[in-house]
């Protein structure tokens, strides 16, 4: 007699996807003011990883194949990260060092906005399989609070919440300081989400330096909510939901 598989369909949705655009689209969505500052940003900028790189980049951007992909994969939706380069910044922005001047957070911030732009477009195109996750600076909290009203009015119900480096010169997320984000992110009713990979100092530039980065990720991806557990941030606001993501299972509170 053969076997019949009776078992009913899952929903497969990956908690874990990159995207961003690609600098000819970033230009479409920087502000005006900002469009000669990128021309001489771009002319200068030389990406550090392009000799890993093959034809698979376009998969950050190109709805027909990256679409296929996850088709092929069986993935349903996604849960999507940053990716690509933001306008203005040195790398990635997962893994780039926060900006610790007015100037260069003035710019930085452009970029993040111009990815912001993008995304909301990027996921209205395909809303039903799409959760872009919106980046904000913890530098002025004035502008923090404000991109997390935008990114609420604009359908987003989560968001990427940069970690704090420990020599960076800004308050930990254990500091009161911050409680006005939380208020934030619970009247919003915005789901925090941070990725691993960032929080970590700054090791310069010795032949260890990024061996070290990489042995160190998974603790100051835990320190974050390390951070928010001992300074009582979830007791304050209990309402607050906390995603954690490439992260590993092991956390020392």
């Amino acid at each position: 007699m053969t076997a019949t598989n009776t078992a009913a369909p899952y929903t497969l949705i990956s908690s874990d996807c990159h995207a961003g655009g690609n600098m000819k689209a970033y230009e479409e969505y920087l502000a005006p003011a900002y469009r000669e500052a990128f021309a001489e940003w771009r002319g200068a900028y030389s990406n550090p990883f392009r000799d890993l790189q093959d034809d698979g980049r376009s998969r950050n951007w190109d709805d027909d194949r990256r679409n296929g992909d996850l088709d092929a994969e069986g993935v349903a939706a996604e849960i999507v990260f940053p990716n690509t380069v933001p306008p203005f910044f040195p790398t990635g922005a997962l893994i780039t060092y926060p900006p610790t001047n007015r100037p260069d957070y003035d710019r930085r911030l452009e970029g993040v906005r111009t990815h912001n732009r993008w995304l909301k477009d990027w996921c209205a195109a395909h809303p039903e399989r799409r959760c872009g996750l919106p980046q904000v600076f913890l530098f002025d909290l004035d502008d923090t609070i404000a991109d997390l009203k935008l990114a609420a009015e604009n359908g987003h119900s989560s968001f990427m919440l940069p970690a704090v480096p420990p020599d960076s010169g800004m308050p930990g997320l254990y500091d009161p300081v911050y409680d006005r984000l939380w208020a934030a992110c619970r009247d919003l009713d915005l789901t925090i989400t941070q990725h691993g990979g960032s929080g970590n100092p700054n090791y310069g530039d010795t032949p260890a330096s990024g061996l070290m980065f990489l042995l160190e990720v998974p603790f100051f991806a835990h320190r974050n909510l390390s951070h928010l557990i001992m300074s009582g941030v979830f007791n304050r606001f209990p309402e607050l939901r906390y995603v954690m993501t490439e992260a590993g299972r092991g956390l020392g509170a």
